[in-house]
């Protein structure tokens, strides 16, 4: 294990899900020392796919290079942004257009954002299948609603703690994926 992304998939500044991202890097750097580096696709312009070759680029570069990741999102009508929709659409699969396939056999911790509980099951029902349409390994998620922020700074202990142990079960998984035997073939069934 060399280096934990975390992308936040909001385009907006500041955004309480980058919060909840930094929380849980931050805690897997502590434990572990590892690298870490968080991006925001608010900072990038990101075409809309369209089935033609993928176009490498700086944040699939950042992708390509990471081994394990945390994904943020707002919750959006119960799923999840369309930025980051965008960007699921344009990472290799390592299946056609492309042979990398940077989310294969890789954990993912997912963190979702949203203004009342009603959104919560958008990590398990929505962004599950993602993960497994990749061949990654679902760590878990951790769901924050507005009322656990106080201003920009989540407010509920519980809920900190929680962020801090996916963080770190991600490195954890990530480290066990890169001495297991089985584990690290599985990948996509498809």
């Amino acid at each position: 294990m060399s280096k934990l992304l975390g992308i936040v998939g909001s385009v907006s500044s500041p955004s309480k899900t980058q919060t909840a991202i930094e929380i849980a890097i931050q805690a897997a750097q502590n434990e572990y020392g590892i690298e870490t580096e968080i991006v925001s696709l608010a900072d990038y312009k990101i075409d809309t796919a369209d089935s033609r070759k993928l176009v490498e680029s700086i944040l699939l570069q950042k992708i390509i290079e990471s081994d394990a990741f945390i994904i943020g999102t707002p919750a959006y009508r119960g799923s999840y942004s369309g930025v980051l929709k965008n960007l699921f659409d344009l990472i290799p699969r390592g299946k056609w257009q492309s042979d990398k396939a940077p989310l294969e056999n890789r954990p993912i911790g997912f963190i979702a954002t949203g203004a009342t509980d009603h959104h919560y099951l958008l990590i398990n029902q929505e962004l599950g299948p993602i993960a497994s349409f990749f061949g990654a390994y679902l760590v878990g998620g951790v769901y924050v609603n507005s009322s656990q922020y106080e201003g920009n700074q989540i407010n509920d202990s519980k809920i900190i703690t929680r962020l801090e142990t996916l963080g770190k079960s991600v490195v954890e998984l990530s480290s066990f994926l890169d001495k297991s035997k089985f584990l690290n073939q599985l990948g996509p069934q498809f």
